[in-house]
Parts: structure tokens; sequence; C-alpha cells
């Protein structure tokens, strides 16, 4: 539920839409440092730990893009209230809305940053129209494969298999293309698995299996494949056009 929102909002932006959040001075939050703004409550301890945790997602995204474009405010809340407050969804970890990353009380966490700043980053290094047409399926699973989410790691994606639990096929998963399609598949196979975890935590099919592919795909192509994409879709190639251009023809992906 933590990488939903982005989208919704970013693509607002291309429209035209007004901030989903408020400036950090308007919210009450304090500068530690450039474009980190916590709640006054926050201890000495977590600010540093904070700081520390955004250098590690920061180095995520640098490893798969060679640098980092995106330099986007983070507003981090110590309390439930203050994270419903600047539009946090009750429940989620962390939120990428607009163009900053909002955490919750349990959202420090590389991981879970790293994901909402791999949507941010592939965002600035694409023309609107490029974006727009990204399917959801590939943008998740990218930022899953950078994120390095335990939850949705290989390891959780071979419990799915040995577990035999429901999951999206690879064609059914490659026509989950807008975000309706993606919310609907992923609330649907929720329902399937219930309350099953890997490791103490839920599963979720659908971002598992995105994972695993672009992993996959990452592994044929390299980082300079997600480069390669990023700039024959910005020349106004479709995605499909350009996926299959840059895939190779004898790279096949284990059945899922």
């Amino acid at each position: 539920m933590r990488q939903l929102p982005i989208l919704t909002l970013l693509l607002a932006l291309l429209l035209g839409g007004c901030n989903a959040l408020p400036d950090a001075s308007d919210a009450g939050l304090q500068a530690i440092a450039p474009n980190i703004h916590v709640e006054p409550a926050m201890d000495g301890v977590t600010r540093a730990r904070l700081i520390q945790t955004l250098a590690e997602a920061e180095r995520a995204i640098g490893i798969m893009y060679g640098s980092v474009r995106s330099r986007p405010p983070v507003y981090a809340c110590v309390t439930v209230n203050c994270y419903t407050h600047l539009g946090g969804t009750l429940g989620s970890t962390a939120e990428a809305l607009d163009d900053r990353i909002l955490l919750s009380p349990t959202g420090l966490n590389w991981h879970f940053i790293a994901h909402e700043w791999a949507h941010v980053e592939l965002f600035t290094r694409m023309t609107p129209p490029a974006w727009k047409q990204l399917p959801q399926w590939f943008n998740e699973g990218l930022a899953v494969a950078i994120s390095q989410e335990p939850e949705y790691s290989e390891n959780a994606w071979q419990y799915l298999l040995t577990a035999n639990m429901p999951h999206p096929s690879y064609p059914e998963l490659r026509g989950l293309r807008s975000l309706q399609q993606w919310t609907g598949a992923v609330g649907f196979y929720q329902q399937q698995v219930q309350s099953r975890q890997f490791n103490g935590i839920g599963v979720s099919p659908v971002y598992t299996a995105a994972g695993h592919v672009v992993r996959n795909w990452l592994a044929a192509v390299g980082n300079q494949g997600v480069l390669m994409l990023i700039q024959r879709m910005n020349a106004g190639e479709s995605f499909d056009a350009a996926y299959q251009a840059i895939t190779p023809q004898t790279n096949t992906y284990p059945p899922i």
C-alpha cells in the first residue's frame, strides 16, 4: 500500500494539479538538514538514524542509475497523527506524495524509503508522455528491485512457489498497465493469500512477482538497460517496443 499514492499524485502534477502536502513550516515540522524535515518530538538518536537511513536509500538509487537526479524533500513523523495529517494512509509505512516522501513512525527503513525514492527518480528522468504510458507492473517491479525489500525478495518468491500460493502469471502481470489494474490485482491476490506470512511479514504475490520479473530482466540487460529504456521512451518509442528491443531474444523468464 505504501507504494500506490505516488502515481495518482504525480499524474495530477502532469495535469497541473496542486501540491498534496503543505510546506514543512506550515505542517509544524523542523528542518534538520537540507530537504529533511521531522516532527519536533523526534529525539536525537532517531534523527541521526534517519539521516543515515536516507543515505543508504540514496546509495541504492545511485547504484541503479550511476547518479541521483532527484532530491525529494522528506517529511518524517513519530506520531500517527502527524502522518495522517500530512496525507499518509493509516496503516502504511511510507508514501511518496507530490514530489515529497512521507514517513510514518514505522517508516525509518532504507528499503521503504528507497522504494518511494525510486518512483520519484524514475519520474524525474522521464518526459511527461513517457511517464504517463509506463506500465505500472514495471514501475513497481523496478522499485522493488532497487529497494531490495525482503518481503518481495527472491526468497519470498520461492516461498510463494513452494507453498503453491496464488500469484499472477507472466502474461497477467504484463497486463497490469494502469494504476487501477494494478490496485485491483493487488487486492485480489491479497484476499487469496489472506494472512499468510513470509518470515513474519505479510505476503504480497503481485509485488513479489513484479520484483521477480524485473530482477530477471535486469540480470539480462544490466543497469544500462534501464537507461536505454528511458532514453528510447523519452524519444517517443512505446514501452513495449523499447522493452522488446532491449531484451535479448534468448532471455527466458521462469514460469510464474
